[in-house]
């Protein structure tokens, strides 16, 4: 229990965890099996996409790319005992499945990263978004399959409000870009078998190379004001989430 009471206070602190050597490789090579399947098939589908610039897929539980066991075994994962046992301690109160993420290097090797809040995608305003990072939790558990060079993100700012240099480089003000570096970024390399946790509030971006794969999945807090971010399609169908053990997590 200590050891959970740590992750909480070191959570709320600086917003991020790295937990290394967090997953057995049994669990992992049942999940790269069903990722890979996955990413085959999205790349071929999305080829155009894929060489226009995108680095992640989402909404792997959802549609038809997927069989009903596959589903099945990656809700088995969402919902699994260790990452309960995290989430349950970091959010402030109930949280709820969101979505699933991908993501990978983009086609073009030059294709620079870029810094950016998850919220700043979100339609709020200014002022709704320097509100909504103190209030509103959403949440990435990264898994990832390889080793890579992980993310940089800006410990604390998921409580805190950019520094002026920060907000120029983020949005492309004052001659900025949003791939220049920030003195306070912070570098987080991650191995196979870590478990990388991290608000989507942060300010941060993803560190291209390494031919990178690593699965996202997404909390948030379970209230009427973050439902309208989940999509149903993406959560299991009656017959799967009679067969969950903790049916909490989905609509």
């Amino acid at each position: 229990m200590r050891y959970l009471k740590e992750i909480k206070d070191k959570y709320e602190q600086q917003g991020y965890l790295l937990l290394q050597n967090f997953f057995d490789e049994h669990s992992l090579l049942k999940l790269e099996n069903i990722l890979l399947k996955f990413h085959k098939i999205w790349l071929a589908e999305n080829e155009a996409y894929y060489k226009n610039g995108l680095i992640n897929s989402h909404s792997l539980t959802s549609g038809n790319t997927l069989h009903q066991k596959e589903k099945l075994e990656l809700f088995n994962f969402i919902s699994s005992d260790n990452l309960y046992q995290i989430m349950t301690r970091i959010f402030p109160s109930e949280a709820v499945f969101l979505n699933t993420q991908l993501f990978f290097d983009p086609f073009n090797q030059s294709q620079h990263n870029y810094w950016h809040r998850d919220i700043q995608y979100t339609g709020l305003s200014l002022d709704d978004q320097k509100k909504a990072i103190k209030k509103q939790n959403v949440i990435h558990f990264r898994i990832p399959l390889k080793a890579e060079k992980g993310i940089e993100l800006i410990p604390g700012s998921h409580n805190n409000w950019d520094l002026a240099e920060e907000y120029d480089v983020r949005m492309s003000l004052n001659g900025k870009n949003p791939s220049d570096p920030l003195s306070r970024g912070k570098q987080i390399s991650l191995n196979r078998s870590d478990l990388l946790v991290f608000s989507a509030n942060l300010i941060h971006r993803g560190i291209y190379g390494n031919d990178r794969l690593s699965f996202d999945v997404l909390f948030v807090d379970k209230n009427p004001e973050m439902n309208r971010f989940i999509d149903p399609a993406n959560h299991p169908s009656a017959n799967l989430l009679e067969q969950l053990d903790k049916k909490d997590l989905f609509l």
